[in-house]
């Protein structure tokens, strides 16, 4: 945990500033800490550079050789990118290159990924981000394995791994120059986090996103509906950004296909899908 990162936290109930407690620092860095609510007195704790914002589990919560495994075999090569199609591909490195374009990119930045997952799209803002990241995602062992990752990599110098719920951010209001999730919203009722991203970003700073539309009707879009999936179509999206607050939202369709890989959750095989990606202005 960076400790740029580390004053910008806040109760992810309150949002009330925190007591921190240092037990193990090195450099820029705290490695076990602390932190204590000042108003409701919750407390949080840093363990292993990670802040978690949820019960931490122990070492046998935290030890998960198939997500080591994953990592090690299939995340650091780059293996997943074989489960695309030429063309998938193609659009992909165009829609990430848009993404990238909102990011703020001075020494003084500070950027927030949230439903980071194995750091796909991370490892693209890295380089290019001259300030610091701060990541953020639900898993217990998504987090180790992602911190995991990034020093394999050597990309982990300016990052600071968050365990927390993305619909509770546990960040100070105005405290990031942009936002970013790739596929982050194509879970569970992500309206929220849409909300929590305006109040997080400063003024003027840029939301970004990416996800998956289905076609009203299909197979897809009835599964994604009971499983309160909200952002289906072009209309659920842009709504949700201009009930949070923001504006000059521009969306921005990369592919349009049949899903053909057998035996996925979502997208359902053979399901027409639309990858898209918008962004828009607090």
């Amino acid at each position: 945990m960076r400790m740029k990162v580390l004053d910008q936290l806040a109760c992810p109930s309150c949002h009330s500033n925190f007591e921190i407690s240092i037990y193990r620092k090195r450099r820029e860095r705290v490695w076990e800490g602390e932190l204590k609510c000042q108003k409701c007195g919750k407390k949080f704790l840093i363990k292993n550079e990670i802040a978690y914002f949820i019960p931490y589990p122990g070492k046998q919560g935290l030890d998960d050789k198939t997500a080591r495994k994953d990592i090690l075999n299939h995340e650091i090569p780059k293996k997943w990118m074989n489960l695309f199609s030429k063309q998938e591909l193609k659009a992909l490195k165009k829609e990430w290159q848009w993404m990238l374009s909102s990011i703020k990119k001075s020494k003084s930045a500070i950027h927030l990924d949230f439903a980071t997952g194995t750091g796909r799209f991370l490892r693209n803002i890295v380089p290019i981000a001259k300030g610091e990241i701060a990541v953020l995602d639900f898993g217990y062992s998504t987090c180790k394995e992602l911190a995991f990752l990034l020093r394999r990599i050597k990309k982990y110098q300016m990052v600071s791994v968050i365990c927390a719920d993305a619909r509770k951010m546990p960040f100070r209001d105005n405290t990031f120059d942009s936002v970013s999730t790739w596929h982050g919203l194509d879970e569970m009722k992500m309206g929220r986090a849409i909300k929590e991203a305006y109040r997080v970003l400063k003024s003027k700073g840029y939301f970004v996103a990416s996800g998956v539309h289905y076609l009203k009707g299909s197979k897809s879009f009835r599964r994604a509906k009971k499983h309160n999936i909200n952002f289906l179509t072009k209309e659920m999206i842009v709504k949700a950004l201009q009930n949070a607050g923001f504006h000059n939202i521009e969306h921005k369709i990369f592919f349009e296909g049949r899903w053909n890989e057998k035996g996925d959750y979502l997208p359902m095989f053979n399901d027409w899908y639309i990858s898209y990606a918008i962004r828009a202005q607090k």
